[in-house]
């Protein structure tokens, strides 16, 4: 049994640097696990020593606060070496996965069954838990969707499963009764230790339908991605309006930021197709007929992602549609040969709001960045990932140069829309290190004190990830 003062021996090593320029944060300790059991240990010490714990999977959260506590004086709890998968049911598509285990490891994994991985456009190296605990968008679909049970220890140190999860590790489906799993998301009421992911049914065929236009298009582009949305086509993966990139209208270039692989001048369209080839012989007719109304076309294309050549500009996104993680979309973004992201000259920060799924709001949420973007003189990149009927999800990348004027011009950019955005009611659906704390206040729930009394019951002693949404409610 660890002790309270073990979890007081002092490692800053892993917390040098920040792709985000954010205030770094007094670490006191860093503890490293590689078991539930020992991650119950920790947390009953934690507990006992009133030592505030910060769970990290791999803590590739960049943009966000990267391996950051969201406040001063927490202990770092390192789950990046509980690796197992416990489970890899390959009957039933399913797999129990630790915080550690990658996307690269678990691709390699499926090579050669009938399952494939819903992959991000991030790091092959990231985690699975972190990124689905995060509400991260896969290649196919969000990882929301995916996310089907949870083992999490709570702050008393004692375990709970969810979704149908069983103490000996096997999965049922939710079974009678009420299931907390979706209350991990996104909150601080325990450690998650293990997740049941679904997988992705490999297809008969895979190819991406990728447009470019005008930048002027935009608004006639919208429409017609909010009725290729709303339309549901059985065989499109999450269709994305990307690389649209907003620089300051009255600055010279090297006064602002942007990725190398950078275009100003359009923006396109990206659509994963996957089922049977009749199948995406129609729905590519479809999307083709719908895009004609579209002013100022570049192009319209679709690729086999089997066949795609290396050389070719969309091959590392024909490998994500097949389940194939890369870190090669990263690495050529910011000119660099590996994803010891850091330190890199180039820097970002993220800022991801819910935007609904119309064209009047998605042209509102541009024009807000637009006209941001020129107040601060800082470059950013919009992406609208589709990720419903109803709603995109918005993934806005502020890129700055490592210096004090440009770190805090992206930081005042990103508090702004975040204000403006709040205001037209689009709230965000993912926070960061600085805004966590507050972004419960700027809901719109009626009712948000009996989510802090459900934080007092699971943590009593408040040490999972302080400053991270969730407190104990004042009654």
């Amino acid at each position: 049994m660890l002790e309270a003062d073990q979890i007081l021996k002092v490692d800053h090593s892993i917390h040098q640097g920040d792709i985000g320029g954010h205030r770094p944060r007094d670490v006191v300790a860093t503890v490293t696990v590689d078991s539930v059991e020992q991650v119950q240990e920790v947390v009953r010490a934690a507990a006992q020593a009133g030592a505030p714990l910060y769970p990290l999977s791999t803590g590739a959260n960049w943009g966000m606060g990267s391996r950051f506590p969201a406040v001063d004086g927490c202990t770092v709890l390192d789950l990046s070496a509980m690796t197992r998968v416990r489970v890899l049911d390959l009957e039933h598509g399913y797999a129990v996965v630790e915080p550690g285990v990658t996307q690269a490891q678990l691709a390699s994994a499926l090579e050669g069954s009938a399952w494939m991985l819903n992959v991000t456009s991030s790091c092959a190296d990231t985690s699975i838990v972190g990124n689905a605990l995060e509400r991260g968008d896969g290649t196919v679909r969000s990882r929301v969707r995916e996310t089907l049970a949870f083992e999490v220890v709570l702050g008393t140190g004692e375990l709970l499963t969810t979704g149908g999860l069983d103490g000996r590790g096997r999965y049922h489906g939710t079974v009678a009764g009420p299931d907390l799993t979706t209350a991990f998301v996104e909150s601080n009421l325990g450690v998650v230790t293990a997740m049941v992911v679904s997988l992705v049914r490999r297809p008969e065929a895979i190819e991406l339908a990728h447009a470019c236009f005008e930048p002027d298009a935009f608004a006639e582009l919208a429409e017609v991605v909010v009725r290729l949305g709303r339309a549901g086509l059985p065989t499109v993966g999450l269709p994305r309006l990307r690389d649209f990139f907003l620089v300051p209208s009255d600055a010279p270039a090297d006064s602002y930021a942007l990725p190398g692989t950078a275009d100003p001048q359009q923006l396109s369209l990206l659509i994963p197709l996957l089922g049977r080839r009749e199948e995406i012989r129609l729905s590519e007719r479809l999307i083709r007929e719908a895009l004609t109304s579209v002013p100022d076309a570049v192009s319209f294309r679709t690729l086999d992602a089997e066949t795609v050549p290396a050389e070719h500009p969309m091959y590392y996104r024909a490998l994500m549609a097949r389940g194939i993680p890369t870190c090669a979309s990263l690495r050529r973004g910011l000119g660099v040969s590996d994803c010891q992201v850091e330190d890199t000259a180039l820097a970002w920060l993220m800022f991801m709001p819910l935007i609904p799924l119309d064209r009047e709001s998605m042209v509102r949420a541009v024009d807000i960045l637009r006209q941001a973007v020129d107040r601060h003189t800082t470059a950013l990149t919009a992406e609208f990932n589709i990720v419903s009927p109803h709603v995109a999800n918005m993934v806005v990348q502020i890129a700055f140069g490592r210096n004090p004027e440009s770190t805090v011009r992206a930081h005042a950019l990103r508090d702004e829309i975040r204000t403006l955005f709040a205001e037209a009611g689009f709230p965000t659906y993912r926070s960061n290190i600085d805004h966590a704390s507050s972004e419960l206040a700027i809901r719109q729930d009626a009712l948000i004190a009996p989510l802090g009394d459900l934080k007092a019951l699971f943590d009593p002693h408040g040490v999972i990830a302080p400053g991270r949404y969730l407190t104990t409610a004042a009654r």
